[in-house]
């Protein structure tokens, strides 16, 4: 172990005030979830007898929060390993933790499979009756569309697995071999990642609106991975700080760098965004456009209502991140990095909200954000909390063994 490493400030032993709030927004989001049964949400249309969509649209919603995180911590593992990264050494321990979190998400996603036909609703059933989706057939038919899902969300399980085994016997045996390994691994997982969840995104936020498609959603929806993933390795770092951990293994310049990623994958993010509005925007082909109609225009062309989430996502995705963190000295700050980190989550959910929410009814009627909503957001998060802080205690916060980790001790900006 590196001479400068205090071995007290790497064992995390799970707070009982943290275990306790995130047992209690778990127990408190399951109610809530719960409730949509006994009080079904009635939209502008007629209640269908057996059918809930805003409760499996709102599971659905929060899947689509959370996936992103706890594949993200995954992929930013394979991406230290692949690109022979040093500086990110003492926080990979904590991406690597978020895999244990992916057997959650498995369980919501068969929630929103057994309410395929009320939160899929445009495309589930209609193949028949709609000439587009007839041709889609072959490939978005519940059978196929389950069947992939599942697999993909149990390989990404599956490398989770293996670099936590890996890494975690590297603390053991300090073999480099390991090292070498995990390396190779994470060439073939960034492989597989980038078609899995290029496959993921489609069906689980595109295939909402079946009859509209996008070459850049699966890169729209990866650059939210980026952002959350970043931010949430942000609050934990911020977390463990606080708890007198980690010590100098985690200081300024790794923070830095943190939120250089952050910052830089903000611009991303509006990159992406504006890119794709403007090529639909030249292009003007009706079954392209109408999907940024319905978050925009009314009939007439005045604004409608979800042309004010569009803003605000825009506030909080790129404005305030951006101009936030232009500082270097703001880059370095963990706390004021950390208020940026929950501006970010928080951009996430309205993100997904304004992907999922405008296809509930078939006019993409407004549909306020509620405790419909709110239920299977607060039992992830718990989840997420519970999951990662358990993981956490299992192993040393640092890779204590790591060949690149007394480089990383010593970087410097």
């Amino acid at each position: 172990m590196a001479a400068n490493l205090e071995q007290d400030k790497l064992k995390f032993e799970f707070p009982p005030r943290l275990k306790q709030i995130s047992l209690a927004l778990i127990a408190v989001g399951l109610i809530l979830t719960v409730a949509q049964i006994f009080v079904p949400w009635h939209g502008h249309g007629e209640q269908v007898p057996g059918h809930n969509p805003r409760l499996f649209l709102s599971i659905l919603m929060a899947v689509l929060v959370f996936l992103p995180v706890a594949v993200g911590g995954v992929y930013f593992t394979a991406l230290h390993h692949a690109s022979g990264a040093a500086w990110s050494v003492t926080v990979r321990r904590i991406a690597e933790s978020y895999f244990w979190f992916l057997p959650v998400i498995l369980l919501a996603l068969i929630a929103v499979f057994f309410g395929l036909g009320d939160a899929y609703h445009h495309w589930v059933g209609k193949a028949e009756s709609d000439h587009l989706i007839h041709w889609k057939a072959p490939y978005l038919n519940e059978a196929f569309f389950i069947g992939r899902n599942l697999v993909i969300v149990i390989l990404w399980i599956l490398f989770g697995l293996l670099f936590w085994k890996k890494s975690t016997a590297q603390d053991n045996d300090g073999k480099v071999s390991h090292t070498k390994s995990m390396i190779k691994w994470s060439a073939g997982f960034l492989v597989l990642f980038g078609l899995s969840f290029s496959i993921s995104s489609w069906d689980l936020s595109m295939s909402l609106e079946p009859h509209w498609f996008s070459t850049m959603w699966a890169v729209y929806i990866f650059a939210g991975l980026a952002l959350t993933t970043f931010a949430s390795l942000i609050l934990w770092v911020q977390y463990l700080k606080g708890q007198g951990l980690l010590g100098d293994a985690v200081n300024e310049n790794h923070i830095h760098d943190l939120g250089k990623y952050l910052w830089g994958h903000t611009i991303f993010w509006a990159y992406i965004g504006i890119c794709q509005y403007m090529l639909i925007w030249y292009a003007h082909i009706p079954e392209e456009t109408y999907f940024y109609n319905n978050r925009l225009f009314t009939d007439d062309m005045g604004f409608n209502e979800w042309s004010w989430v569009s803003l605000g996502l825009l506030v909080l995705r790129f404005f305030i991140p951006f101009f936030a963190l232009l500082k270097r000295e703001n880059k370095r700050n963990i706390k004021f990095l950390s208020v940026i980190a929950w501006v970010v989550i928080l951009g996430q959910i309205v993100d997904m909200y304004w992907v999922a929410y405008p296809t509930l009814e078939h006019d993409a009627s407004f549909v306020m954000f509620s405790w419909y909503e709110l239920g299977p957001l607060l039992a992830l998060a718990g989840a997420f909390i519970f999951v990662v802080g358990s993981a956490l205690t299992r192993a040393n916060l640092v890779p204590v063994k790591d060949p690149k980790l007394e480089e990383c001790l010593h970087m410097h900006q």
